[in-house]
């Protein structure tokens, strides 16, 4: 949970920087699977709080796209556990 405190009330939660990145390769994907290619592609365009826009993914991520869409006939499934 991204909350950290709370009453009957309220509750003070932070924002899941995870779910805009996903939501934004999910509109430029427009599927429930991906190329590791394009999704590459567009992390490398999307800016967050802590890395700035265009970045480079490190080799090593790419490579573990790569692996997961072996396992999954070529294409990355964006929902679902691995």
């Amino acid at each position: 949970s991204n909350c950290m405190a709370g009453t009957r009330f309220y509750s003070v939660c932070c924002i899941n920087e995870c779910e805009g990145v996903l939501g934004q390769i999910e509109r430029h994907v427009g599927a429930p699977e991906a190329l590791p290619g394009a999704i590459v592609e567009v992390v490398e365009r999307i800016p967050s709080s802590t890395v700035a826009a265009p970045r480079s993914l490190h080799a090593a991520l790419i490579e573990r796209l790569e692996g997961v869409a072996a396992q999954h006939g070529g294409r990355v499934p964006l929902h679902g556990r691995l």
